[in-house]
C-alpha cells in the first residue's frame, strides 16, 4: 500500500470488508457453489451502519466482462446523482501459487472479494481461502489497488 494518506482505503471500506470477510470465512460456512454476486450500497447508508444493498444480483456466467464495464455506471444511477455508491464484487477463482507448476497440484480454490468507493481512486481486494468441500480454511489480507477511471454518470 502507499503512504500517502488519499491512497489508503477509506476506514469505512476496510470494515465493509473486513466484515463480509468474516462473514463468508466463518466457520461453517459452505462456498462450494457460491455464485459470483455484485452489490451496490449508498456510502452513507454503510457510514450510519446500514448494510442494505441497493443491488444484489447475480452474475452470469457468461459476458461477465460486459456487466464488469457497465458496474460503476449503474451503481451511480441506482444510488442517486447525490450519493456516493460502495460496489462489492464477489466470486469464485482458482488460484495457483507464484512459482509453482499448474500441473503439478490442483490450485486453490479462494473467494475473492473486492470493493470500492465510486469517490476514492483505491479499491480493496482480499481473498478466502477454501478447501476441496467449499469449507473456509482462511482469511487473508488485503491488498489496496489503485482504481482506474472516473466517476461516470447516469
Amino acid at each position: 500500500m502507499s503512504s500517502m494518506p488519499d491512497q489508503q482505503p477509506s476506514r469505512l471500506l476496510q470494515t465493509l470488508h473486513g466484515r463480509l470477510s468474516r462473514r463468508y470465512g466463518a466457520p461453517g460456512v459452505c462456498l462450494r457453489n457460491f455464485p459470483s454476486r455484485w452489490l451496490v450500497f449508498r456510502t452513507a447508508d454503510l457510514a450510519a451502519g446500514l448494510e442494505r444493498p441497493v443491488i444484489d444480483v447475480e452474475l452470469p456466467e457468461h459476458d461477465k466482462a460486459k456487466e464488469l464495464a457497465e458496474m460503476d455506471s449503474s451503481a451511480q444511477c441506482a444510488v442517486g446523482e447525490d450519493h456516493d455508491a460502495t460496489l462489492v464484487l464477489m466470486y469464485l477463482a482458482r488460484r495457483v501459487r507464484p512459482g509453482q507448476d499448474p500441473h503439478a497440484a490442483p490450485p486453490a480454490t479462494v473467494l475473492a472479494i473486492t470493493a470500492w468507493s465510486l469517490s476514492h481512486p483505491t479499491a480493496l481486494t482480499g481473498r478466502v481461502k477454501l478447501d476441496d468441500a467449499g469449507t473456509p480454511l482462511w482469511i487473508g489480507v488485503p491488498d489496496a489497488l489503485p482504481r482506474a477511471g472516473k466517476r461516470r454518470t447516469c
